[in-house]
């Protein structure tokens, strides 16, 4: 928490860290308002001038875990490519490692509220306009299918398992995750580029060949 936030904004963040290690500790998302008061060290009512009611602290904690999520992996609008695909897991995994208290929460709540959100949304169309782009996905397998299995590991809900149900440390889920991913994109073959990508290709090299020369 930064101290030099607002007032305020600190403490709802205070309210939402609250929140987070309830839901954890106890494994249910059967909580009061008021045992998260009383974890924050507030009163009731001043939970209340924050979040109106119990729906309102849910999807107020849902949206602060999605904008600490955003910065995990590529943005929407990012330029992925099949070899630097796979490092995406292994950066994601540590980043949710770094956040385990509220991912583990999050994923609870998103499972038994929410379903999949934007965020989660706009991941899954990039990853599917890649493979789309850049694979030939032998039949009768489609991209989204291809999504569909990569985004079982590209994503907090597979860390969540791989760490909570599975056992696994952090960063041997990373190294798990990262390993599906590469198996699943190999088992795709890529696209070949284009004869006059090809030819622009050995034109760039024979000219940086003659360059030496």
């Amino acid at each position: 928490m930064n101290r030099n936030d607002p007032p305020r904004q600190r403490t709802r963040r205070t309210i939402l860290d609250a929140l987070a290690e309830v839901i954890v500790e106890s494994n249910d998302l059967g909580f009061s308002v008021q045992e998260v008061a009383d974890r924050a060290g507030l009163t009731h009512r001043t939970v209340y001038n924050h979040f109106p009611t119990r729906e309102a602290l849910c999807e107020g904690f849902a949206a602060h875990v999605e904008e600490l999520l955003s910065t995990l992996g590529p943005p929407p609008d990012a330029k992925l490519s099949l070899e630097t695909f796979a490092s995406v897991v292994g950066d994601a995994y540590r980043g949710f490692g770094a956040r385990e208290l509220h991912v583990r929460a999050y994923v609870m709540l998103m499972v038994a509220n929410r379903g999949p959100v934007k965020l989660w949304r706009e991941r899954t169309k990039v990853f599917e306009d890649l493979i789309a782009r850049d694979t030939v996905v032998p039949p009768p397998l489609t991209p989204r299918h291809v999504t569909a299995a990569v985004r079982m590991f590209v994503s907090s809900t597979g860390w969540h398992v791989l760490t909570e149900h599975l056992g696994l440390s952090s960063e041997d889920a990373a190294a798990t995750a990262t390993w599906a991913t590469r198996t699943l994109l190999d088992a795709v073959k890529p696209k070949q580029r284009s004869i006059r990508s090809r030819k622009n290709s050995n034109r760039g090299a024979h000219d940086k060949q003659r360059r030496r020369g």
